[in-house]
């Protein structure tokens, strides 16, 4: 009776399981979200940039897309995603940079799912995982990032399971690193946890000659990871970029995915961290000294740069679940807690072939269902009509751009005066800029003259637009919800 009883469970559930279910929870919301998901104007430049790498076989070392900085170093650090970006959306248009983020961020929360069900109940691997999608939502964007994502847990999911074994990662892990440092800047953040787990091993060995062995074994993969992420275009600049973006302070406090964090309204990383102190204070639940530190590191990042809260979602159960799930296990249980969780472990096993299948095509129907509304990026930085108003009545010359406008110029082929690639421009030039199109330094006259700027392209919110307005040599011919353009005197339109 009980294996008929099974067996019709088994039929009702088709291999069901909790990360299948978590992936296709976040494909679906992916898709329902779509505007937000390709809801950034870098997204534009990213596919362009792809575009051109395809198109020439190489990838590019100089400013190839403004006016201000031609011929300028640039370093186009993410140049693999791009060119998968770009392949995306030529093939499958918005729609397919959608389901990129939702397949990438669905997957790497599917893998935090298995990895935490390994130690921890149903109920609470679920708990962190749900917390984690929550973290990863404020940049959850098809940008670069994404990729890398389902790395970042494969990579410290290996590190943790060889600190737990004592022993040093399989060093064929380290070939991961020679696809992050072509996707994404994030790699650096994978090789410091990679030192940091091999510091607190030297730390906890147990006698010198251990200490020693730890050295050999983690210091030969430490070596091969470092090694492995030289195999990139870009050589040594890919370290130095990301130590040159940290240090643009001025354009990290006005770009709002590298702000600290806010706690105005109720944030993911709020929730989070209220769920921590009340495990932390509210339970007997105890951490490792070495992996309170760690915790307490990332959660510092996450409140440096709120960009940085998905590190948090993803990475710090992966670092805590072997320490909690010892616990629990040794921990009574009962109640509703424990009828939940034999619940919960009914779908704890990995999916079977017929449910895999099932949400596969679950995914493209659901996909398929998307493709007939209209999916574009938000209208709030791509000026569509103001450009079509500019190329119609003859408007050429160069342009200053609102910033978030850049995106979209480059996109349809015109040369901008600022662009997402702050990196590129520098603090200097960034701080100009802004601080002139909100008419805070006084520089909007010497810019317009320096750069032989023959219009303009601004949101109506910038400060600029009014002092454009009465700015002698110049008048306004076009306004929207969206962009307003200004023309310098003597600049004909044609009918």
């Amino acid at each position: 009776m009980t294996d008929l009883t099974s067996a019709r469970l088994s039929r009702l559930r088709l291999g069901l399981s909790w990360p299948l279910l978590v992936a296709l929870l976040a494909y679906a919301i992916a898709l329902l979200r779509a505007p937000q998901t390709i809801g950034d104007p870098d997204v534009y430049w990213h596919v362009v940039t792809g575009r051109w790498i395809i198109a020439h076989h190489a990838v590019p070392h100089a400013d190839i897309f403004s006016y201000s900085m031609p011929g300028a170093p640039w370093v186009a650090h993410e140049w693999l995603a791009d060119v998968a970006l770009a392949l995306l959306f030529d093939h499958f248009g918005w729609l397919g940079l959608v389901a990129l983020a939702g397949a990438a961020g669905g997957l790497a929360l599917a893998l935090l799912a298995r990895v935490l069900l390994r130690h921890l109940p149903p109920l609470y691997a679920l708990m962190a995982t749900m917390l984690a999608m929550a973290m990863c939502a404020p940049h959850w964007l098809a940008r670069p990032h994404i990729f890398t994502l389902p790395l970042a847990v494969l990579w410290v999911t290996a590190l943790v399971e060889a600190r737990e074994a004592d022993r040093a990662p399989p060093l064929a892990l380290a070939l991961i690193m020679t696809l992050w440092v072509n996707l994404h800047g994030s790699f650096i953040v994978g090789l410091g946890f990679a030192g940091l787990l091999g510091f607190e091993a030297l730390l906890l060995a147990p006698s010198a000659p251990a200490r020693w062995l730890v050295v050999r074994r983690w210091g030969v993969f430490g070596a091969l990871a470092f090694a492995a992420t030289f195999i990139t275009p870009n050589g040594i600049n890919a370290y130095l970029l990301p130590v040159h973006l940290l240090g643009m302070k001025y354009t990290l406090s006005i770009l709002r995915e590298w702000r600290s964090a806010s706690f105005e309204g109720l944030e993911p990383f709020e929730i989070w961290l209220l769920v921590a102190l009340f495990l932390g204070f509210g339970t007997k639940l105890r951490l490792p000294m070495t992996r309170l530190l760690l915790l307490l590191l990332l959660v510092h990042l996450a409140l440096q740069h709120v960009r940085h809260g998905e590190l948090v979602g993803l990475i710090a159960p992966l670092l805590l679940a072997p320490a909690i799930g010892a616990q629990l296990k040794g921990a009574p249980s009962g109640g509703d807690s424990a009828w939940l969780d034999r619940k919960m472990a009914e779908l704890a096993r990995p999916a079977a072939a017929p449910a895999v299948a099932l949400a596969l095509a679950l995914a493209l129907a659901g996909s398929a269902i998307a493709a007939t509304y209209p999916i574009a990026p938000p209208k709030i930085f791509t000026p569509e009509a103001a450009l079509r108003f500019a190329r119609a009545h003859g408007i050429e010359g160069h342009v200053l751009n609102d910033y978030n406008f850049g995106g979209y110029l480059i996109f349809m082929g015109v040369p901008t005066f600022v662009d997402g690639r702050a990196d590129m421009y520098g603090d200097a030039f960034i701080e100009r800029e802004h601080e002139a199109v909100h008419a805070q330094n006084g520089e909007l006259p010497a810019i317009l003259g320096e750069y032989d700027v023959t219009w303009t392209l601004l949101a109506p919110s910038n400060e600029a637009v009014r002092l454009l307005d009465l700015m002698p040599g110049w008048r306004r011919v076009y306004a929207d919800d969206i962009a307003v353009i200004h023309v310098r005197d003597g600049v004909t339109l044609t009918p």
